[in-house]
């Protein structure tokens, strides 16, 4: 489906100013277990479906990519800058700052500490003169951290982050992101000489917006 969105940009030329990836881990209070624990493709292999094909597409310089799912701290911006994107949001993390228990109330209108209710009584819970400077300096230590790891990497920007700066260890020993996730050269699936998994996602994907103009036009 992202590669039928993709290229239906391609052909119309028409392309959203950004993409958030919102990965499986993230999750609210108000969600199922099952959902929030097993459901929904994981953020850095989405991250990296969706960096590829824009780039595969020639699109990458024309769209931003947001990312979220349990960005917690400095080097989770590294790891995901690491695979592309350009922005991070973070929920949890400063819900946390802002004194969230994890009460999993969320959808009940009870949130014991008034972060998520609209029940005066217990928003008043949330002093916003106590917990502001709190969610600010969480926010501005954690921009520090990364800006921090950014240098100790040896780069000026952070622009300049790539898939090899960043390792994980596997069961085969340890590896760069470069070697997990591939890169995929730009314009390459507009010319058929992308890796076999992303020309085969991108077939897949002209197949489907061919099936959805069929069913169009007999409407």
């Amino acid at each position: 489906e992202m590669a039928a969105i993709v290229m239906a940009m391609v052909e119309s030329g028409i392309t959203p100013d950004f993409i958030t990836v919102d990965g499986g881990e993230g999750g609210t209070g108000a969600a199922p277990p099952e959902f929030s624990n097993s459901i929904g493709v994981p953020l850095q292999e989405g991250l990296s479906i969706v960096h590829g094909l824009l780039r595969g597409a020639n699109l990458r310089d024309q769209v931003r990519i947001i990312c979220a799912g349990k960005v917690l701290t400095g080097f989770s911006m590294v790891r995901h800058m690491a695979l592309g994107d350009d922005v991070c949001n973070s929920a949890r993390a400063m819900m946390f700052a802002l004194g969230c228990i994890q009460a999993l109330q969320c959808n009940t209108n009870k949130c014991p500490t008034g972060v998520a209710t609209q029940d005066p009584e217990r928003m008043a819970g949330l002093v916003v003169e106590d917990k502001a400077p709190r969610v600010h300096n969480f926010h501005h230590r954690t921009v520090h951290s990364f800006l921090e790891i950014i240098g100790a990497i040896g780069l000026d920007d952070p622009q300049h982050l790539r898939p090899r700066h960043v390792m994980r260890r596997t069961g085969n020993g340890v590896k760069t992101f470069a070697e997990l996730f591939p890169p995929t050269p730009e314009g390459s699936l507009l010319d058929g000489t992308a890796g076999p998994l992303m020309q085969r996602w991108w077939a897949q994907g002209n197949a489907l917006l061919q099936y959805k103009d069929r069913k169009e036009e007999k409407r």
